[in-house]
């Protein structure tokens, strides 16, 4: 049991529970073979009307570098529908260059999901290209298939709503209830008894956070803040295609957190996954312009083996460049680069990207989130030895090149507590953080408390995951893991702007004077009323101004900080939480960082 739960998605297919529903009906289907004259053309195709192949699948579907492998699967994005499209790459004779080169595909409303389940058609796009393979003019399959499953007009249907913005899903009531409930109904469709159908795209959830390691959430917090993301990879692209599946999926916002967003946002609760896009799409892609998140097509992740769009650093806020796919051998492990482009000056020059690193934080949670998914495939009897791996792969995590250095402020603290404390705080600290890590992987089931909120560090002991009396697939863990991250870190924010807007209000309430009919003062006369009058300024000075402004800006704590399971030292996470508040309230937010006082001096 624990070999299969280590093979990569592809080889757990099979043993994946499969659930009775049918594959969606189909716009388009179409066969695109490669000519040495014309290149790629669309031999054969059928579409419900409106819908236009010529020139666009051909291109989208096979994107480039695909003549160096022997098949791949290519998912991709047309006006309002999903596609999929299976290649298959053969040899041949001499007058066909030595390869034969084809694509059978089809297209499918998005009216469902970010990918209108378009993979439920997989296996069969694969053995129509088969046998198309060693037959080309032979239509007949693809005919009876595009008979079986067109789309009847009747059945069109506009894309889902989680796709547009909150503001559209809001309702105007305020469910007061729901803000205690949100961190257990973020994951209440998530039970440990839910499989994904084969050749689903979050079948690779593990292998994306093997290859991304800690630098997984800093990418998470980049689609959190609905960045512009581009992974910039080589060929065969179904796994950058997954990828930006699981990216989208990951930093999706539950509908239950609709309650702790203010009504007038207009955030996309999910960014719009693109797929494969290549240099034919640089004109859709620059028509979006300078990014907007009130704009649900803006916000958008998808992956290109053309590296002349890295090149055009406008087109989006995040780079990421994908290792070769022969480095996964390689004795030392390679990680991807992460770049952050940086805004034009008023100069209209561009400034030097910056490269993205994980946290001190993110490097433990990771080690954390790795030993619990290995709880829930293993036995007892590896949990020692998964201890030893996680604590070897501490100290290597925290000095590694994609990790932020320890900063002087935090050395110089962990050393006094550790002198102070003899050891004992530090270790405290530390078991702290595994304990609310740990919890975000607790199965929800009947037997299994649900997840408490995220406010009781000072408790002190060990969460394992062997004590639930069922698992789950890694893959549903790691949804379930970050639904449960996202929903905390969005109550946190929530609980701390409704509680400074309910201290400002108190404290308004109370400058305001009581007056009634009885306290009014007839005789306006009084020296003491002249003396005020003729000192008071006709208009408000800066300083009340500034004062106002003051109590404007949300005010974020190290503790809150701490509660969100950010790391408090680090400059980016500082940065991050106060563009979340601006950019899902509409707030200005001041994070304090970590402080260092002795006898109630600040030193640090």
């Amino acid at each position: 049991m624990a070999s299969d739960r280590r093979r990569s998605p592809r080889a757990i297919r099979p043993d994946v529970t499969v659930l009775p529903e049918l594959p969606p009906r189909i716009a388009a289907i179409f066969l695109i073979c490669f000519d040495v004259k014309a290149g790629y053309t669309v031999k054969w195709k059928r579409a419900i009307p409106d819908v236009v192949l010529e020139n666009v699948v051909e291109y989208k579907s096979l994107p480039s570098g695909l003549h160096n492998v022997r098949e791949d699967l290519v998912y991709f994005v047309h006006q309002q529908y999903a596609g999929i499209s299976a290649f298959i790459n053969h040899p041949a004779a001499e007058s066909e260059r030595n390869a034969l080169m084809i694509a059978v595909g089809v297209l499918v409303p998005l009216s469902y999901g970010r990918l209108g389940k378009a993979w439920r058609h997989t296996a069969k796009l694969k053995e129509l290209a088969r046998s198309l393979a060693d037959d080309s003019d032979n239509t007949e399959p693809l005919s009876a298939y595009w008979e079986m499953h067109q789309l009847s007009e009747d059945t069109v249907s506009p894309p889902d709503s989680p796709s547009g913005s909150i503001a559209s899903l809001k309702t105007p009531v305020r469910d007061v209830y729901a803000r205690h409930r949100a961190l257990s109904d973020a994951t209440a469709l998530l039970t440990s008894k839910q499989s994904l159908a084969p050749y689903h795209p979050a079948l690779s959830l593990p292998e994306f956070l093997d290859t991304f390691g800690p630098l997984v959430f800093q990418l998470y917090r980049a689609a959190l803040l609905r960045k512009r993301i581009l992974l910039v990879g080589e060929a065969p692209v179904e796994e950058s295609c997954n990828f930006v599946y699981d990216l989208a999926l990951l930093s999706s916002l539950p509908q239950s957190l609709l309650p702790l967003l203010p009504a007038t946002a207009s955030v996309a609760l999910r960014p719009r996954p693109l797929f494969s896009i290549g240099i034919h799409d640089m004109p859709y892609i620059a028509s979006l312009s300078y990014p907007a998140v009130s704009d649900p097509d803006s916000c958008w992740i998808a992956c290109t083996t053309d590296r002349v769009l890295s090149l055009k650093p406008e087109l989006y806020d995040v780079l990421v460049n994908l290792p070769p796919a022969y480095s996964k051998h390689a004795p030392v492990k390679s990680y991807p680069a992460i770049t952050l482009t940086a805004p034009r000056t008023s100069h209209k020059q561009q400034q030097k990207p910056m490269n993205i690193k994980a946290t001190q934080r993110d490097a433990r949670r990771y080690l954390t989130l790795q030993r619990g998914l290995s709880e829930l495939s293993r036995g007892d009897s590896a949990s020692a030895r998964d201890d030893e791996e996680v604590s070897d792969s501490t100290s290597t995590f925290s000095s590694s090149s994609i990790v932020e250095p320890v900063s002087w402020p935090l050395l110089a603290y962990t050393s006094f507590l550790w002198w102070a404390s003899a050891g004992e705080k530090r270790e405290g600290t530390a078991e702290g953080e595994n304990e609310e890590d740990s919890r975000l992987l607790l199965i929800d089931n009947i037997n299994a408390p649900l997840p408490t909120y995220p406010s009781t560090l000072s408790r002190r002991g060990s969460i394992t995951l062997q004590d639930q009396s069922t698992h789950q697939p890694q893959e549903i863990a790691l949804i379930t893991y970050f639904r449960r991250l996202t929903t905390q870190i969005f109550t946190v924010v929530s609980d701390v702007i409704a509680r400074q807007d309910e201290n400002a209000g108190v404290a308004e309430s109370a400058l305001v004077p009581e007056s009634n009919g009885s306290n009014i003062d007839t005789d306006g006369d009084s020296a003491l009323d002249t003396a005020v009058s003729s000192t008071e300024p006709l208009l408000p000075s800066s300083s009340s101004h500034n004062l106002l402004d003051e109590d404007d800006i949300i005010t974020i704590t190290s503790s809150d900080m701490t509660e969100m399971g950010l790391d408090t030292w680090s400059v980016s996470d500082r940065a991050f939480v106060e563009e979340l508040v601006q950019i899902w309230w509409g707030r200005k937010a001041q994070v304090h960082g970590a402080r260092i006082n002795c006898c109630g001096v600040r030193i640090l």
